[in-house]
Order: structure tokens, then C-alpha cells, then sequence
């Protein structure tokens, strides 16, 4: 098995006839089929690179012996494709093995797949790990991407990056882009210049309640307001935080699976994590019952504005 952070030293000494591209993540599936193109000089012009959905195997073997007609290696990405059920997987691996095995390195076969459950055992198939990076790797992600651009960053600077995306890699990957055209990764340019969407402030907020701050809370919040939010969708993200730290303070869950169930980042898992070590499950309900009764008053068309300061106020008190 490869990670995907190893992925591009791998390709520069090794030619793979086969991988599977296995994970949640889609920004890293995708990236890792660039990076394949890349190494092998593989360009998406029609004749290189044949990218087929829920393909049978004989599609598969088909457009593996159909030489491309302009560069030496040809690429065929299959999506969505699914081994039938019973006996019938057995001969449908047998097949792809087959193919695999006659490979002359005309070709490489990517299979992109969400688990690697049913190819591990494919002979001549090597696997590569495309699930979420956590906030380490995602750090030297951005060290190594900026260093390749002539552009410094420390350690720290990497880790805020990645903190104020979310470890969202699609928008590491443009905030770390925009930087890098700046020319200089500081704290100040990253406090500058990086995109901090409404749920990072509502972490913000979130560590200003826990820390019994109520100027602080109220400045985060009419901040907020000031900016074009509305207090309505404002109170929507507290509430879905503050449920979300209850879950992740409760469950026997792993972080991963949380983030799966709840359709979230593994960044907005690490924040709801930070905020619930702070506080006994009874104190989280007891939040919960606050933000229900908020909902209440909204629902009766209570002044908004009026409706988040108590909450906040409420909350201060846990």
C-alpha cells in the first residue's frame, strides 16, 4: 500500500502497471491521477487517456490493449466499477489479474474506488491510500508544495493554513496557491489573506463561550453581522457546532466514521473535539436546551439579534 504523499516519489522509481486509488477523499483521488499523468507524460487529449464509468471488464481490456497513438504509455481510469457478486467475482478478478499480467508497459490501469476491500487481493495491483489527510500530513503537504515554488513557510504558518481551511485540501491547496503568489508566508499574510468561512468563526466563538469571555463572544459575533451574515443562518451554525461537539463528547465513534456519519470535514470533527474536552456532557445539554428554546424564539419572530445575545450570554453560563 502507498500514501498519497508518497505517491509521487514512488512513480519516479518504480513503473505500475496497475493501482487502485482507494478513500474519501476526492480532491486526492483526482490529484493522484495527476500526478500518474504527470510521471508517465500521459496528456487528457482523447488518445492517451481513456477515462470509462461503471465499465465492464472487457471495456477494461479493451481499452488497455488499444495502444494510444501518441505517447508511449496510455492511462485508462475506471470509475464506479463493481465486481459482480458470488462466483462470478472470482472469474472477474481472475480477468483483471490476467490483464495486469500482460501489461508490456503500454499501459497502466487506475481503478478509483471509495474502499480497497475487493481488489487487495488482485495479483499485480498495487493500492493507494486516498483517505483524509489528518492536520500533520496536511501541514507537510503545504510545506513540500511551497517549497517546490520557492516559497518559505514554517511549520506553524503550514499548521494555521491547514487550520483555517478546515483541512478542506481543495481550499488548502487555494489558499496555499494564493500565498505563495504573494511571496511571503507569515502569520500576518495568512491572517490576511486566507478565506475564514463562518464555521471557523464559530469556533472562534465557541472558545470565547468556554472561556467565559462575553466581550470577546459578543466582538466575534457582531463581527460576523458586520460582515453580511445573517443572524439567522449564524444561529443554524451554532447550533449544528454545538450538536456536533455533543455527538463527538458522547459517541464511542472513531473521528473518522463521526465525520462520515455527520457529512462533515475531519477539521470541523477536530473543532467540535477541542471545544468538547472543555465541558461534561450534562453541561452540553443543558447547551442544547438553550439553543432549543433560541430556535423557539426565532421560529415566534423574536428579534434575531436580540435572540443570539441571549444565547450567547446563556451559553457563556454552562
Amino acid at each position: 500500500m502507498i500514501k498519497f504523499l508518497e505517491l509521487r516519489e514512488k512513480l519516479k522509481t518504480g513503473s505500475y502497471c496497475a493501482l487502485c486509488l482507494y478513500g474519501n477523499d476526492a480532491w486526492l483521488k483526482r490529484k493522484a491521477v495527476a500526478n500518474i499523468c504527470e510521471a508517465y507524460g500521459i496528456f487528457d487529449d482523447g488518445f492517451s487517456l481513456d477515462k470509462l464509468e461503471q465499465p465492464t471488464v472487457e471495456d477494461i481490456r479493451l481499452a488497455c490493449f488499444t495502444p494510444s497513438m501518441f505517447t508511449p504509455k496510455k492511462l485508462v481510469v475506471c470509475d464506479s466499477f463493481l465486481f459482480p457478486d458470488g462466483n462470478k467475482q472470482a472469474e472477474a478478478k481472475r480477468h483483471v489479474a490476467e490483464t495486469i499480467a500482460q501489461c508490456d508497459g503500454s499501459f497502466c490501469l487506475v481503478f478509483v474506488t471509495d474502499s480497497d476491500k475487493v481488489f487487495a487481493d488482485i495479483q499485480g495491483l498495487e493500492t493507494v491510500n486516498c483517505e483524509r489527510l489528518d492536520k500533520g500530513s496536511i501541514a507537510k503537504w503545504i510545506i513540500s508544495y511551497c517549497k517546490k515554488s520557492g516559497v518559505a513557510v514554517d511549520a506553524l504558518c503550514a499548521d494555521k493554513i491547514a487550520t483555517y481551511c478546515l483541512q478542506d485540501m481543495s481550499r488548502v491547496e487555494v489558499e496555499t496557491r494564493k500565498l505563495i503568489d504573494y511571496g511571503q508566508i507569515t502569520a500576518e499574510s495568512i491572517d490576511m489573506l486566507v478565506h475564514r468561512d463562518a464555521e471557523y468563526a464559530i469556533y472562534d466563538l465557541s472558545g470565547a463561550i468556554a472561556d467565559k469571555n462575553p466581550s470577546r463572544a459578543l466582538e466575534i459575533y457582531r463581527g460576523l453581522i458586520a460582515r453580511g451574515e445573517e443572524a439567522r443562518s449564524l444561529f443554524g451554525l451554532v447550533y449544528s457546532f454545538y450538536r456536533r461537539v455533543y455527538y463527538v463528547k458522547t459517541s464511542s465513534f472513531s473521528d473518522e466514521e463521526m465525520a462520515r456519519y455527520l457529512g462533515v470535514k475531519m477539521g470541523a470533527i477536530n473543532f467540535a473535539k477541542d471545544t468538547a474536552d472543555r465541558y461534561k456532557p450534562m453541561q452540553l445539554k443543558r447547551a442544547l436546551d438553550y439553543l432549543a428554546l433560541a430556535d423557539e424564539r426565532l421560529k415566534a419572530f423574536v428579534d434575531e439579534n436580540e435572540t443570539m445575545n441571549i444565547l450567547i450570554m446563556q451559553l457563556i453560563t454552562l
